[in-house]
Parts: structure tokens; C-alpha cells; sequence
């Protein structure tokens, strides 16, 4: 059986005496998209900061590429190539679209750089439009194309993202969710991102159930009922 590239045993996270998530087991395969599910509060945000490094843990290990990693900083696991786009706070908000992938792609191999900036502009012909505009004058949706265009600028072998879909439009929530799959697919690239969407539905390999800080279910989305996990996990039907 093939090894995950990405493995979580027993993550348990704590805000105060609260905790986030509790004794979570989780993981992900090389080239797969994986959707974590569930309602406001579930602790979709928490697994993924946690995963990241950006969360401390009170219990639990975090295997990635062959290592141990969940006592690792941030800049080591990205090093690694493990990498979060959380929800706000995903771009450098003062620098130009350029100078943003610029920074980003420095973590990349040199031979590399030029082809990945060139890649994200080829996905997203809008940021090659507004290259020298500041970041933060962007519109919502355009921030949201830099900030997964930053992670692949960083060459990440895992990319976390967390809730992308939010505030955006239909067509660009279908629009993004398309590229996500064409990323996967040109790159073979690993995507985890947490959803409240129904369209994850549509580009996701496998889904989990989180609610109330656990695991409810783990499965292939192909088996999954999609009516189902509508009512109980997903609150947009946009």
C-alpha cells in the first residue's frame, strides 16, 4: 500500500482549555485534491494551521515526506514544501502582483523561477494584466488567484487552503475550482483545502467530515451521497 505523503495521528488542538480539534487521525496522498468539510466552527481552519505550523498542537504527530515535522517552525515545513493559503492575510498587501510571486518563488529552485511565475500568469491572465498593481487594490477574487498563485510560485509539494470560495461570485468559485484541478493535474501537486462549498464536490478525490473537532467520515467523493453531505456538512449551494 502507497504511503501518504501527508499523515496527521491523534492532533488535538487547544484554544485556552477549549479544544479546536481532538485526537484527529488525517491524510493525503501524492497528486490528489482531499476537501475537508463541515459547518462554522468544525475546525477546519484550526487542522490546517496546525498542519501548517502556524497552530500550536497539545498532542498528536504530523508525518510528512518521510519526517516527523510537528515540532517544526513554519519556514522549515514550507522549506519542506508545505504550504497554507489561509483565508485573509495571503498576500503581501503592499507589493506589486510581480513583486509578490517574485518573493514567493525565491524558496524555489533557481533553474526553476522564471517557469513558474510564467505558469501562474498562463492560469491567471488577469494577474499578468495587473503585474504592477499593488496587491492590495486588487478585487477580492483577483487576491484570491495571487495568493494560490503564491503557492505555487513557492513550489509547494502540499498546498493547505482554506476556504477559497468565500466571498466570491459563483463563476469565480467554479472558475477557481477549475484551476485548482488543472494545477493538480499539470503539476501533481497535492491540494487540501477546507470548503463550504457544493462544488468541492466536483474536483475533490476524497472528503473529509469534520464537526465539533472530529473525524465523522472519511471517503472517496465518487462514493459519497451528495445530497447527504449537502444537508449535514456544506452551507453553500451556490
Amino acid at each position: 500500500m502507497i504511503e501518504p505523503i501527508l499523515k496527521i495521528t491523534g492532533l488535538t488542538a487547544c484554544y485556552g482549555k477549549i479544544s479546536a480539534i481532538k485526537a484527529i487521525n488525517f491524510y493525503a496522498h501524492d497528486n490528489e485534491i482531499v476537501g475537508i468539510v463541515g459547518p462554522n466552527g468544525a475546525g477546519k481552519t484550526t487542522l490546517l494551521e496546525s498542519i501548517a505550523g502556524s497552530m500550536r498542537i497539545k498532542n498528536g504527530r504530523i508525518f510528512f515526506l518521510g519526517r516527523h515535522i510537528e515540532k517544526w517552525p513554519v519556514l522549515k515545513r514550507r522549506q519542506l514544501g508545505l504550504m497554507l493559503v489561509p483565508q485573509e492575510g495571503n498576500v503581501f498587501p503592499m507589493m506589486s502582483v510581480k513583486k509578490n510571486l517574485e518573493i514567493s518563488v525565491i524558496l524555489s529552485n533557481r533553474a526553476e523561477r522564471k517557469g513558474l511565475i510564467d505558469y501562474v500568469y498562463e492560469l491567471f491572465p488577469i494577474l499578468w494584466e495587473r503585474r504592477k498593481q499593488i496587491a492590495n487594490t486588487l478585487s477580492g477574487g483577483q487576491q484570491k488567484m495571487l495568493a494560490v498563485g503564491l503557492g505555487i510560485t513557492s513550489n509547494a509539494r502540499v498546498m493547505l487552503i482554506d476556504e477559497p470560495s468565500i466571498g466570491l461570485a459563483p463563476k469565480l468559485v467554479t472558475r477557481l475550482f477549475e484551476t485548482l484541478k488543472k494545477i493538480k493535474e499539470d503539476t501533481k501537486k497535492t491540494i487540501v483545502l477546507s470548503e463550504q462549498n457544493i462544488k468541492i464536490l466536483n474536483i475533490a478525490d476524497r472528503l473529509f467530515g469534520l464537526e465539533a473537532g472530529k473525524i465523522r467520515f472519511d471517503e472517496k467523493t465518487k462514493n459519497l451521497s451528495r445530497d447527504i453531505v449537502k444537508d449535514l456538512y456544506l452551507g453553500s449551494i451556490s
